[in-house]
């Protein structure tokens, strides 16, 4: 039996089960072609998704229950919110697969990795697409787990204590989460995420329920304080996983987070509770914190790693003003910092490739070197910063109205609006302390084999090295960079595919 205003619809659950039987199906692959099979199903996935846009953005939820023959529900689902979070992660997976065909070619163990990047992408979708909260647990879970082998794939001392860390967290988070998934089945009598809404109001239990999904969330969201995993563990992965890493599976927790306050306990259980306040400081915490320790960072994927816990905090004040524009800046973060993230993680690694630097004193005149890489760099860092016209910007003015407008909705005091406010624009401007020396570096400073060389040449030596070489990447990582960094300037000049679907959100919960 369908829920009311729901249509049947398979596509949701081949969403979930093409990349878990591509996972199954790269045992009979060539190891050497196991990145290009991976390329491939990552493919065949996103069609699939995109297939659902259309319907979605046209106000239809599509809904399809699979009988196991077992007392717990399998159930799949796509509204406004999953195919939000589901586009942008396959396409992000898209990407990174594309790069991973050239950057992994030389990497020991390409089947093993390929398997768990399948197995991580079948955990992304299906937490995205599943109806209830038994399934969507357990896809949380095998999320975490495929994706700690990734962590770990350099099998370094630094990755194996860095994915213990990360696996013993993930573990601990989902733990608590279990905890109130239970509970909310046994208060509620159902985890279907269509039948939950409301029915922890008024229950002695509902904080410590409210807090557990938060916990368990905001561990794979890298929320403070459970956040330690998320700088030690996206450093020491290949830089195709990290960006994955950063860029999409951080937003599963994200994604559970709006769920939590929207989905399963409501606006109106929330509203005006020291719950939400709580969180909201958090969410500060977060943007200012991650800000203030990427500033001291010489690494370029450790800065990068601290960018991302600062930009969680983002997606979380939108979740947590409990305001329409609010709301909308919180789910266009998540697409936004999505492409961004990917964008920057992915030219630090095609940095690291080509030229084996990683230290940000190293990158000076870089953009010499690898201009097309550079530009995309430059691009998603601008968007990172929040100008105009990088779709970044789009994020943080409707966060900023969002903020601006607690008063009038009446979430917060008008003073708590003004701190959000402010927090936004410092944030901004510290974005702009550890982003803008590698720019101005990359394009206006000379390295220092290019220093060499002019002074070889004022004492008329005739031998130079040969920094003049563009040393830009190859095709398969050239693409996804070039159509990553054209994507910050697109979707901050045409924001509509986003917007129309936070728009679309917003108006399911607040009228």
């Amino acid at each position: 039996m369908l829920p009311q205003g729901y249509v049947s619809s398979s596509l949701p659950f081949w969403a979930v089960l093409i990349p878990l039987l591509g996972a199954v199906g790269i045992a009979f692959v060539k190891e050497k072609q196991s990145n290009l099979y991976t390329y491939g199903v990552a493919g065949i996935t996103f069609l699939v998704v995109i297939v659902m846009y259309p319907m979605v953005a046209q106000g239809n939820k599509l809904f399809l229950l699979v009988d196991t023959g077992l007392q717990v529900k399998l159930a799949f689902m796509a509204d406004g919110l999953s195919i939000l979070a589901g586009l942008i992660s396959v396409t992000g997976w898209l990407l990174a697969s594309a790069f991973a065909v050239e950057y992994m070619r030389s990497e020991h163990s390409l089947r093993r990795y390929n398997l768990f990047s399948l197995l991580s992408l079948t955990g992304m979708m299906g937490v995205v697409f599943t109806a209830n909260l038994f399934s969507l647990y357990i896809f949380f879970e095998l999320l975490s787990v495929a994706s700690y082998v990734m962590v770990i794939h350099e099998e370094t001392k630094e990755s194996l204590v860095a994915g213990l860390t990360y696996l013993f967290m993930g573990i601990c988070g989902g733990l608590i989460l279990l905890f109130s998934i239970i509970a909310t089945y046994g208060i509620v009598g159902s985890g279907d995420l269509y039948q939950v809404l409301g029915g922890l109001k008024g229950h002695p239990l509902l904080p410590y329920i409210f807090w557990g999904y938060i916990i368990g969330f905001g561990v794979k969201a890298g929320l403070f304080p459970v956040h330690v995993w998320l700088p030690v563990a996206h450093p020491v992965a290949p830089s195709p996983a990290s960006a994955l890493l950063s860029g999409i599976m951080i937003k599963a927790g994200a994604y559970g987070i709006f769920r939590t306050i929207y989905t399963i306990i409501g606006v109106e259980v929330l509203n005006h509770s020291n719950l939400m306040s709580a969180l909201l400081i958090l969410a500060l915490i977060n943007i200012v914190l991650g800000s203030a320790v990427a500033i001291r960072q010489t690494e370029i994927k450790k800065m990068l790693a601290y960018s991302s816990i600062s930009q969680i905090g983002y997606v979380i004040l939108g979740a947590a003003l409990l305001t329409p524009q609010g709301m909308m800046g919180g789910i266009l973060h998540i697409f936004n910092h999505a492409i961004i993230k990917i964008t920057l993680f992915l030219c630090a690694g095609a940095f690291i490739h080509q030229t084996g630097l990683r230290q940000l004193k190293d990158l000076r005149g870089i953009g010499s070197r690898m201009p097309i890489t550079m530009i995309c760099f430059t691009m998603a860092a601008l968007s990172m910063i929040g100008l105009p016209p990088f779709n970044g910007f789009i994020s943080k003015w409707f966060l900023a109205l969002g903020a601006l407008e607690v008063r009038k909705v009446g979430s917060y005091s008008a003073w708590v609006g003004i701190t959000c406010l402010v927090t936004l624009l410092l944030s901004s401007f510290m974005n702009l302390v550890y982003y803008g020396p590698i720019i101005y570096g990359g394009w206006f400073t000379a390295s220092k084999a290019d220093k060499h060389d002019q002074q070889s040449a004022l004492e008329g030596h005739g031998s130079h090295s040969d920094t003049s070489k563009n040393d830009d990447p190859n095709l398969w990582m050239k693409i996804p960079l070039l159509a990553l960094g054209l994507s910050t300037l697109f979707f901050g000049i045409f924001p509509q595919l986003p917007l129309n679907l936070a728009r679309q959100i917003s108006s399911l919960f607040f009228h």
